[in-house]
C-alpha cells in the first residue's frame, strides 16, 4: 500500500479523502488565478473539474473572508458566517485551549463550559446592556465547537493517547517521505519554538527573592519570550527576543541592531502573528538564505512549526523557497525536535551562566552579595548571557533533537542522551550555588528549569483575539482595479520613458525593435483601456465638448494622447 502524502500548508493529516474542497485547496486555486493562469489550466493542474475551479473563483471574496477570520486551517469547510459575543468566545476559547495543550495541561469537559461561561460573560458585558442572549455551555454546544474548530484530535481528560502517538507515527512517516522525494539537506530542514523565561528569577531555595521588604522585588517576575531554533546539521538561528518595554533603561547609547538577538517589544511580552511574521520575512528568511550561501547549497528551505495561533497559515504563501509544515495537534511533547532537550540545554545554560557571573563578580568584591548583584543585573546583561548559553548548546545536541521526527541525518553513533547532558549542567547549577552559600539542590534547580508561564487571563486571551483581528485589518489590501485615468496616466507616462530613450539613441533600429516589443508587452492594458473607453463613452461627451483622445504608442496605427491644453498649447 503506498504512503499518504502529507498536506504542507495544513496543521493535520488528513485521515481519508474526503469529497469537500478544503479552504487551503479553493486559496491555491484563487492563488494561481490572480497570478494569470487559465481556468482550464488550473483545472487541469490540480484535477479539479472546469465547473469546480469556477463556482471557487465566483466565490472568492467569502473564501477569503473565511480564510482571514479562521483559526488554524484544517479541512476546514466554509459554513454561514456567525457574529455576535457567543463567536468570539469561542475563537477566543480556542485560544486558550491551545495554550493549555502547549503546556500539556489536562483538558476535561467541565474545564472547558467553565472557561466558556467566564468568556462569554465577560464578551456579553463588553457588548453592553442590550445584548441577552444566554449561554449555558452545554454538551451539545460543545459538540458543535469541537466540530467548527476542528478539534475532533484535541484529548480531553478519560481519553487515550494513543491516537497522540498515531498521528505522530503517521506525520513522521510521511514528512521523511517528502524528504526523501523533494531532495532536503540537513541543513536545509528547520524548526523553531517560542519559551518563557524569567530571566532574574532564582531557585526556590533563594530566601531573598520571598522578601516582602526587599525593593525591586517584581523584578524577579519580569519575563520575556524567546524564539528559538536551528536545522539537523546544527545550525542555530540567531534568538527573537520579545520584551514589554522598546526602550530599556539599559539601552541607552546602544544599537540594538548591534545586540546578539533580534529584539522586539509589546505590552505583553508575547508572540503574535505580527511579530511571527515579522520574524519570518526579516530574520530567518535573510538568515537562512546566507547560511545556504555559505554552505554552496540550494536557497530550498523546510520549516516545521508547531500547530500554535500565533504561528500563521499563510505563511507558506510569502516566500516560494520556504516550505512550511505544520505539527499535528497534541504531538508538540512527543516530535517537536526544539521540544526534545535543546530549549532545556539552553534553559539550564542560562542559569549556570548567571550563577558563574555572581560568583565572579562577588569574588573581586567581597562586600557584594547575591542580591546586590541581581539588582545590577540589567537586561541588557542578560541578553549577552543569553547569547552565551544559546552558544554553549552543542551541535550535537541540536542534531540529536531531531531524533523522533526525522529518520535521516541524524547522528546515532555518538548518541545523543539529552537527560544525561541536562544532568551534567544541573550539578554544575547546585555546585555554584553552594558556592555562593545557598542551600539549593537538584530537585530545586529542575522546578525552576520546569517552570510555566502561568495561564493567560480571560481579559488577556480576549486582548490577544483582538491583537489577532486588528492584524488582519492592517494586512488587507485595497481592491485592485483599472479606471479609465490610471490607465491614461500609466500608458502617457510610458510613452514619455520611450520619448526620453529615443532622444538619447543614436542607432535608429535598435530604438525601433525596442519601442515594437514594448508595444507588444503593453498591448494587454491599451485594450483594457479601450474597452473601458467604450463603456464610459456616453458619460465622456456629456461632460466634455470634444471627442476624448486614446492614449497609445507613438506609432502609426496607435496615435499619441494629446497633450495640449484646451487652448490648443
Amino acid at each position: 500500500m503506498s504512503k499518504r502524502k502529507l498536506s504542507l500548508s495544513t496543521s493535520q493529516s488528513a485521515k481519508k479523502e474526503r469529497k469537500a474542497i478544503d479552504l487551503i485547496t479553493k486559496m491555491m486555486v484563487i492563488k494561481q488565478h490572480d497570478e494569470g493562469k487559465k481556468v482550464s489550466l488550473i483545472a487541469r493542474e490540480m484535477k479539479l473539474s472546469h465547473s469546480t475551479v469556477s463556482t471557487i473563483l465566483k466565490d472568492k471574496d467569502r473564501i477569503r473572508d473565511a480564510v482571514k477570520g479562521s483559526a488554524p486551517l484544517r479541512s476546514t469547510i466554509i459554513t454561514k458566517q456567525r457574529t455576535g459575543p457567543i463567536h468570539e468566545m469561542e475563537k477566543v476559547l480556542h485560544v486558550w485551549i491551545e495554550d493549555q495543550i502547549k503546556k500539556q495541561i489536562p483538558l476535561s469537559l467541565l474545564t472547558v463550559q467553565t472557561k466558556a461561561r467566564g468568556l462569554f460573560q465577560k464578551l456579553s458585558e463588553r457588548a453592553g446592556e442590550d445584548y441577552s442572549q444566554e449561554f449555558v455551555a452545554s454538551t451539545g454546544w460543545f459538540k458543535r465547537f469541537k466540530k467548527r474548530f476542528q478539534l475532533h484530535n484535541i484529548l480531553f481528560t478519560g481519553e487515550s493517547a494513543s491516537s497522540n502517538e498515531e498521528e505522530a507515527r503517521k506525520f513522521v512517516d510521511d514528512l521523511n517521505e517528502i524528504i526523501k522525494d523533494e531532495g532536503y539537506l540537513a541543513e536545509q530542514i528547520y524548526n523553531v519554538d517560542e519559551t518563557g523565561l524569567y530571566w532574574k528569577r532564582m531557585p526556590a531555595c533563594t530566601y531573598f527573592q520571598k522578601s516582602k521588604h526587599m525593593t525591586g522585588i517584581n523584578s524577579y517576575k519580569d519575563r520575556f519570550t524567546l524564539l528559538l531554533g536551528g536545522n539537523i546539521a546544527g545550525f542555530k538561528l540567531k534568538p527573537f527576543l520579545i520584551y514589554h518595554s522598546e526602550n530599556p533603561r539599559a539601552f541607552r547609547n546602544v544599537s540594538k541592531h548591534t545586540l546578539p538577538v533580534y529584539f522586539r517589544s509589546n505590552q505583553k511580552a508575547w508572540m503574535t502573528q505580527a511579530l511571527f511574521e515579522d520574524w519570518f520575512i526579516n530574520c530567518f528568511v535573510p538568515q537562512v538564505r546566507q547560511n545556504c550561501l555559505e554552505q554552496g547549497i540550494p536557497f530550498k528551505i523546510l520549516l516545521l512549526l508547531d500547530n500554535e495561533p500565533e504561528h500563521p497559515t499563510y505563511l507558506t504563501d510569502i516566500n516560494p523557497d520556504v516550505k512550511v509544515v505544520f505539527l499535528p495537534p497534541n504531538t508538540t511533547k512527543l516530535i517537536q525536535p526544539m521540544d526534545q532537550g535543546s530549549i532545556a540545554a539552553f534553559k539550564a545554560n542560562y542559569l549556570r551562566t548567571t550563577f558563574a557571573q555572581a560568583l565572579d563578580a562577588i569574588e573581586a568584591d567581597p562586600e557584594l552579595s547575591l542580591h546586590d548583584f541581581l539588582k545590577q543585573y540589567n537586561i541588557l546583561k542578560c541578553i549577552k548571557n543569553i547569547a552565551a548559553a544559546w552558544e554553549s548548546v552543542t551541535g550535537k545536541c541540536m542534531n540529536g533533537i531531531w531524533k523522533n521526527c526525522v529518520k535521516q541525518y541524524v547522528n546515532d553513533l555518538a548518541g545523543f542522551e539529552s537527560e544525561q547532558e541536562l544532568e551534567v549542567i544541573r550539578h554544575k547549577i547546585v555546585k555554584l550555588a553552594k558556592e555562593l552559600s545557598l542551600e539549593c539542590e537538584i530537585e530545586d534547580v529542575e522546578e525552576l528549569l520546569e517552570e510555566q508561564p502561568r495561564e493567560l487571563t480571560n481579559e488577556e486571551l480576549i486582548e490577544l483575539e483582538e491583537e489577532r483581528r486588528e492584524v488582519e485589518k492592517e494586512k488587507e489590501e485595497p481592491q485592485r482595479m483599472f479606471t479609465t485615468k490610471g490607465l491614461s496616466e500609466g500608458l502617457s507616462q510610458l510613452n514619455k520613458l520611450l520619448a526620453h530613450f529615443e532622444a538619447m539613441d543614436p542607432n535608429v533600429e535598435r530604438f525601433g525593435r525596442i519601442e515594437r516589443m514594448v508595444h507588444d508587452t503593453f498591448r494587454p492594458y491599451r485594450l483594457i483601456y479601450e474597452e473601458k473607453k467604450k463603456q464610459t463613452m456616453q458619460t465622456i461627451f456629456m461632460k466634455i465638448s470634444t471627442p476624448p483622445t486614446t492614449p497609445a504608442f507613438s506609432n502609426a496605427d496607435n496615435p499619441q494622447p494629446s497633450t495640449s491644453d484646451a487652448n490648443g498649447h
